[in-house]
C-alpha cells in the first residue's frame, strides 16, 4: 500500500510538471528556487526542448548495432519505453582553470582538489523503475528519483541539489557517474543480473563499458581518466563560458547529456566464457562499435548559463514534423579555430525535434550570435549527426520572442 501511494503522488507530480509547448512554459520551479545565487539543472537528452517522447524514437524500438563482429541477442528485448534505466550520480564540478587543459593531467588527488570547484555534492538517484521494494534500501525512494527521472528526460530538466560557488568564468564541467544502469543483458542465452544500489536487478551497469573508447589500447587506458567520472564538457575558443560574478545574480547552470534519444543494442565476447554479451549501451554515432570490450565516446556534455533575467525564447517556422531531423543552435564561433569538430564534438547549446510550422520552440536563448542548422539522423542511429542547412542568427535583446523561418527538412 505504500509504493502505491508513492505513485499515486508521483503521478500526480509528473503530470503538473510535464514539458510544455508554450511560449512560457511553466517553470515555476525554477523561478522559486533561488535560495542560491546558483541553480543547476540537469537534463538527460539530446533535445533541450521538448524531447522525444520515448516511444517515438524509432518507433517504440531500441536501436541494434549491426557491426561485422557483433552478434547481439535480441530475444525478449523491451520497446524502448519500457526499458528499465537507473543512474547513479555522485557529484557535479566546475572549474577556472584553463579551457582546453586536458583532464590526463590531473593524476593525483591533490592536483583534482586543486582543479575542481564542487558545485554539488550530494549524490542523486534516479530510476524509471522499482528495483526493491523496501524504501529503506531504494535510495531512488528517498531522493525523490522517479519525478527526478521524469525531469531528466522531459526537456524540463531536474534540480539538482547545489551550492555557490566563487566567482569567476568556468570553463570545464563534469558530471560523476556512479552508476549506469540498462535493464536488458545477456550471456549467450542467459540474462545477466547485476547490482544497482546494492539490489540485484536484471540488466547491467554499463559504466566501465562507456569509460573508453572502443579502440583503446591498454596502454592509453593506463593514462586516460573514465569517460564518465567524469562526463566532461570543455569549452573551447568561441564557447560561451559560465560566468559568476560576485554579486548576487541569479544564474543558472544547464548539463545536458544526450542519453534517451540514443539507446543502442551491442554485443561482444565475454574474455572469461567465450560466450556473447549483449548490453543496451548508446548508439556508436561518434565512435564505431564493432565488438569490442569498450563502446565509449558517444556521450556528450553540453554546460550552459541561463540569466534568466536576459533569456529570449526562439520560435522556428517552417517545420515538418519528423522523428529524425532537428533543429541545432551552436555559438557561431565555436571550433572556428579548428581546435575541434563542431557537429560531432559538441552537443548543440539548444535543440528541439522538428514539428510542423511554427511549433518549433527553444527557450532560454542568451544575446549572441549563433548558428542554426537543419540535422538529420541519417544513419537512423538516434543522433543526427548530418547538417543538411545552417544559417548566422543574431540575437542582441533581452526577455523577447524572436521568429526565424528555417524550414526543416
Amino acid at each position: 500500500m505504500k509504493i502505491k501511494i508513492i505513485f499515486f503522488i508521483l503521478i500526480v507530480a509528473l503530470i503538473s510538471c510535464k514539458g510544455s509547448n508554450s511560449l512560457n512554459p511553466n517553470l515555476a520551479l525554477l523561478s522559486a528556487l533561488f535560495n542560491n545565487k546558483i541553480i543547476v539543472i540537469l537534463k538527460a537528452t539530446y533535445a533541450s526542448d521538448r524531447p522525444l517522447e520515448f516511444y517515438e524514437i524509432n518507433n517504440n524500438k531500441i536501436f541494434v548495432d549491426v557491426g561485422s563482429n557483433e552478434n547481439p541477442n535480441t530475444n525478449g528485448l523491451p520497446n524502448y519505453d519500457n526499458l528499465p534505466i537507473f543512474f547513479d550520480i555522485g557529484e557535479i564540478r566546475v572549474s577556472t582553470k584553463s579551457p582546453l587543459i586536458d583532464l590526463a593531467l590531473i593524476n593525483t588527488q591533490k592536483a583534482s582538489e586543486d582543479f575542481w570547484d564542487v558545485l554539488s555534492p550530494t549524490r542523486q538517484v534516479y530510476c524509471n523503475r522499482i528495483y526493491t521494494s523496501n524504501p529503506d534500501l531504494n535510495s531512488c525512494i528517498r531522493s525523490n528519483g522517479f519525478l527526478g527521472f521524469e525531469l531528466l528526460m522531459n526537456g524540463t530538466g531536474v534540480v539538482y541539489p547545489s551550492r555557490d560557488v566563487g566567482a569567476g568564468t568556468y570553463t570545464h564541467g563534469g558530471i560523476f557517474f556512479r552508476s549506469v544502469f540498462t535493464g536488458y543483458a545477456k550471456l549467450g542465452e542467459s540474462d545477466i543480473t547485476s547490482k544497482f544500489d546494492g539490489i540485484d536487478y536484471t540488466g547491467l551497469d554499463i559504466l566501465k563499458i562507456l569509460h573508453y573508447d572502443p579502440t583503446t589500447d591498454s596502454g592509453s587506458i593506463s593514462i586516460l581518466p573514465p569517460q564518465l567520472f567524469p562526463l566532461h564538457h570543455k569549452s573551447y575558443p568561441g564557447s560561451e563560458n559560465i560566468t559568476i560574478y560576485q554579486e548576487y545574480i541569479p544564474t543558472i547552470i544547464e548539463f545536458r547529456f544526450n542519453f534517451k534519444e540514443n539507446l543502442m543494442v551491442h554485443a561482444f565476447q565475454s574474455s572469461t566464457t567465450g560466450a556473447i554479451q549483449t548490453f543496451v549501451g548508446i548508439s556508436d554515432w561518434r565512435r564505431p562499435h564493432n565488438g569490442e570490450n569498450y563502446a565509449g565516446g558517444n556521450l556528450l556534455l553540453r554546460m550552459k548559463m541561463i540569466y534568466p533575467s536576459i533569456k529570449n525564447t526562439l520560435v522556428i517556422e517552417g517545420g515538418t514534423y519528423t522523428t529524425r531531423h532537428y533543429y541545432a543552435l551552436y555559438y557561431a564561433r565555436e571550433c572556428s579555430d579548428g581546435l575541434c569538430n563542431r557537429d560531432i564534438d559538441l552537443l548543440p547549446v539548444s535543440a528541439t525535434p522538428t514539428r510542423n510550422g511554427s511549433d518549433n520552440i527553444l527557450h532560454d536563448i542568451m544575446p549572441g550570435e549563433y548558428i542554426l542548422q537543419c540535422r538529420y539522423d541519417e544513419v537512423h542511429d538516434g543522433y543526427p549527426e548530418k547538417v543538411l542547412n545552417e544559417i548566422p542568427l543574431k540575437i542582441h535583446t533581452h526577455n523577447e520572442t524572436h521568429y526565424i523561418k528555417f524550414s526543416c527538412p
